[in-house]
Order: C-alpha cells, then sequence, then structure tokens
C-alpha cells in the first residue's frame, strides 16, 4: 500500500487517537498535581482544552469519511433505495458546499488573527495556530463527502460489507 493510500485511509484515525491520548494524560497529570502535590498546572488544561476542540474537527472529518452523520442513517431508513440515493447525493452536495464556505471564511479569520498577534494566556501559543482547526477541519470535511460522493458513483454503497472489505483489502 503507498504512503498516499495509508493517509487517506488512516489519517483521522491517527491523529483522534494521539490527540485524545495526550489530552487524557494531561488531565491526569494537572488532577495529580493539582489533588497530590497541591499545585496547579495552568498550561496542561490550556492545552487539553486546545486539544479537545481539535480531536472534535477531526472526529467529524472522520465521521463524514465513515458516512455516520446522523442524516445519512435517516435518509437510508425513511426513503426507498433508488430515492434515497438522490436525496443523499443532494445533502452531501450541501454538505460540501457548507463545508467549503466554513472553510474559506476560517481561513480569511486565521489569516487577520495573525496579524493581531493575540497569544494564549498560559502557554503564550499565537492563536491563529489554534484557529486553524476551522479551514483544516471544514476542509477535510469537504475532502472526505467528495470522497463519499464519488464512491456512490463507483458504486460503493450497492457492495456488501464483505465486498468493501475485500476491495480494500485488494487496494
Amino acid at each position: 500500500m503507498s504512503l498516499f493510500k495509508k493517509i487517506d485511509r488512516y489519517f483521522e484515525e491517527s491523529v483522534v487517537a494521539v490527540l485524545f491520548s495526550a489530552m487524557v494524560i494531561l488531565t491526569f497529570i494537572q488532577v495529580l498535581s493539582r489533588f497530590v502535590f497541591n499545585f496547579s498546572l495552568g498550561w496542561s488544561e490550556e492545552i487539553s482544552r486546545y486539544f479537545f476542540v481539535w480531536l472534535i474537527y477531526i472526529s467529524a472529518a472522520m465521521a463524514a469519511k465513515h458516512r455516520r452523520h446522523i442524516r445519512v442513517e435517516i435518509i437510508d431508513t425513511i426513503f426507498p433505495r433508488f430515492i434515497s440515493k438522490w436525496f443523499g447525493l443532494l445533502s452531501d452536495l450541501l454538505w460540501v458546499a457548507f463545508a467549503v464556505f466554513v472553510a474559506f471564511y476560517g481561513y480569511e479569520i486565521v489569516v487577520k488573527m495573525m496579524g493581531h498577534k493575540q497569544l494564549s494566556p498560559a502557554v503564550h501559543l499565537p492563536m491563529w495556530l489554534v484557529y486553524t482547526i476551522i479551514p483544516f477541519g471544514y476542509g477535510l470535511i469537504a475532502l472526505r463527502v467528495l470522497q463519499g460522493i464519488i464512491g456512490r458513483f463507483r458504486g460503493d454503497d450497492d457492495l456488501s460489507d464483505e465486498e468493501k472489505l475485500k476491495r480494500a483489502i485488494e487496494g
């Protein structure tokens, strides 16, 4: 499997695992230092909060990649297969348009914040770094939904889970 395919297949899962693990470790260190050593670490709380925000956006992209947003479930269960396919396409196209819109304006906000040179209170991290998740996360969501649309036209929706697994293994 090529490096590009590995990144495409495991990016969100890997980032979510790292961010969640780091967040849990930092929170544990904060609780330990506060209640055992009677010393509060302000930086660990701030960093874990930023990790949590990034975790949410990357997880949303992961849900889009695996088509696990609630709207997909509802469309597929309420309507017959033929109709749900077209409603799903319309829904995905609207979702891509919204994600591109938010990514574009999120990028503009990041550029403006770079000019303000605002820093976070505890670790003095440039705040534009924290806000880059908005254009990055929504850009990733748009990419994953577009991949889902392409997969729908390739017939991936018509495959059973076993056939999808076989196709994934064959690469």
